[in-house]
């Protein structure tokens, strides 16, 4: 088994292992998410995963939702590079019930990855294209602990802070 969309085509293997798959119309969903975003959201870590994306994923099975999520990562590159496309930008969720059941999903509700970095032009394009898309109704953020740090633990900016105080608030980077 392969997180994979292409892995997702055993499904039969998947449901014996009691995943739950997503139950829409993948490829349908991605074109309008692709032509029309709504939603954006800034931070493709587990808690982004974990809930968010799997929010839009129950919207998107009950059919209360036409769109999936575009993320974009701004902080940790390799999320985006190394684990949202190879996999399809699918991910697991696996949730402990306090029965001690371990229920397992395939979310499949993002449908596009980004880098937030100036010197990735392709994806810096694209996060312009879709900020200018009057379809654009929701950015959303997770910020977590290593977001709010700026100074390191003897009492420093970091290097990036630093650079970003210099340069001045029209050509920050960090």
């Amino acid at each position: 088994m392969k997180l994979t969309l292409e892995g997702l085509k055993l499904g039969n293997e998947w449901k014996e292992k009691a995943y739950k798959l997503p139950a829409f119309d993948y490829e349908a969903v991605k074109a309008e998410t692709i032509k029309n975003p709504n939603w954006i959201h800034f931070g493709a870590g587990n808690i982004f995963r974990a809930f968010l994306a799997n929010v839009n994923q129950n919207n998107l099975n009950e059919k209360s939702a036409q769109k999936g999520i575009v993320v974009a990562e701004g902080f940790d590159y390799e999320i985006i590079e190394k684990m949202n496309k190879p996999h399809d930008n699918l991910s697991l969720l696996v949730t402990l019930k306090s029965t001690g059941e371990v229920e397992k999903t395939v979310v499949a509700s993002v449908m596009e990855s980004l880098t937030v970095d100036p010197d990735n032009s392709s994806d810096w394009k694209r996060l312009k294209e879709i900020f200018v898309n009057p379809s654009l109704q929701i950015v959303s953020f997770t910020i977590t602990e290593k977001g709010y740090n700026l100074k390191d633990n003897k009492g420093s900016y970091y290097p990036a802070v630093q650079a970003d105080f210099e340069a001045g608030p029209e050509n920050t980077q960090s």
